[in-house]
């Protein structure tokens, strides 16, 4: 097994979150090849700031790799079991290591196979997947022009980011004017990656408690007393979490959903791992990017796909997936659908000499 690292950095027009903004991004993809020529790519792309790992570590960690091991990993007697023996071959301190590793096993097994990743996950040959579009910020001046444009796309389930510094009260001024906008058929949540403090949550709250949102994704420091009112949705509060502590943290603060996120949590069969965990105790999945490229971005949708239907995914394509030369993504009209190509099903050459 022939092993090979790239460095790539891209422009990701849009990539930020509630405090922060990533106007381009550094990822390594990992090839493998084997003695019959059939390779498979992964990817490993760490947000800075977000993700506990960055490149030079995980960049360091693949180049240690023995193909030996990759090679073993991989001929392991399920597809579940490749991915945890590839994953293991990694530090748990290193997620995007991992979903490096996952990935490029999904789509060299593909690959050899002749089957989609999403089958190989579970996925019916014809599931369909709807999506979430995330707007952007909730005080944008251009607020109701980006939601126009996302729901003239398809789009039903809109996600708006709150936090910004000292911008609380207009961005709550705006989800409500937004909502009475909209009215109920469309679907909002709110994310403020937990930049807020008790009283700002108690705060928002008061405001928006009664729009019927759909979820409100890391508030920050919660109030005792909000504890099961909110539509709780845990993200960043599950990076470092084994599934056991994750459940643990999904009943203490009564959440409603996990939001999963590949890369930052360490690859695809973790995140099935806690999608079972969430179902067993009635709490619903959403999977979720890291503004990633499309190799990790099509290893994500074969997970949600593989997923039970429930909540809208969110995979909408953000703007950064422009700057790759890959193939089209299975997305039409705000729904995510199965591909039939084989693995990750994202042909284009990755640029390995």
């Amino acid at each position: 097994m022939k092993l090979e690292l790239r460095r790539v950095t891209l422009e990701t027009a849009g990539a930020r979150h509630a405090r922060r903004a990533w106007p381009e991004r550094e990822c390594l993809l990992l090839r493998y090849t084997d003695a019959d020529g059939v390779a498979g790519v992964g990817e490993a792309s760490p947000l800075p700031g977000y993700s506990r790992d960055e490149p030079d570590r995980v960049e360091a960690a693949l180049h240690e790799l023995d193909p030996s091991a990759v090679a073993t990993a991989l001929d392991q007697p399920s597809v579940r079991a490749t991915l945890s023996a590839l994953a293991r071959l990694v530090p748990e301190s290193l997620p995007s290591a991992r979903m490096a590793l996952e990935t490029a096993g999904l789509d060299w097994l593909g690959q050899r196979r002749g089957v989609s990743a999403c089958a190989l996950l579970g996925a019916a040959h014809d599931a369909r997947r709807p999506l979430a579009a995330l707007v952007g910020s909730a005080g944008a001046e251009n607020l109701g022009a980006l939601c126009d444009q996302a729901r003239g796309d398809g789009y039903r389930h809109l996600k708006l980011k709150l936090g910004e510094a000292g911008r609380l009260t207009a961005e709550l001024a705006a989800v409500v004017a937004l909502r009475e906008r909209l009215g109920r058929g469309v679907e909002l949540r709110v994310d403020a990656n937990g930049s807020l403090t008790a009283s700002e949550v108690e705060r928002a709250w008061t405001e928006l408690g009664a729009l019927e949102l759909e979820l409100f994704e890391e508030p920050g420091e919660i109030p005792a007393h909000l504890a099961g009112a909110l539509p709780l949705g845990l993200d960043e509060s599950l990076q470092g979490l084994r599934e056991a502590e994750a459940e643990g943290l999904l009943r203490l603060r009564k959440a409603r959903c996990l939001v999963l996120k590949p890369m930052a949590l360490g690859g695809i069969e973790h995140c099935l791992r806690l999608a079972e965990r969430a179902r067993s105790v009635g709490a619903r999945v959403v999977v979720s990017h890291c503004f990633d490229g499309p190799f990790a971005w099509r290893a994500t949708a074969a997970l949600a796909l593989a997923l039970p239907a429930g909540a809208a995914h969110g995979l909408a394509p953000h703007a950064g997936l422009a700057a790759w030369p890959s193939a089209p993504l299975p997305v039409r009209e705000a729904v995510l659908e199965c591909w039939s190509a084989p693995g990750l099903g994202a042909p284009a050459d990755p640029g390995f000499s």
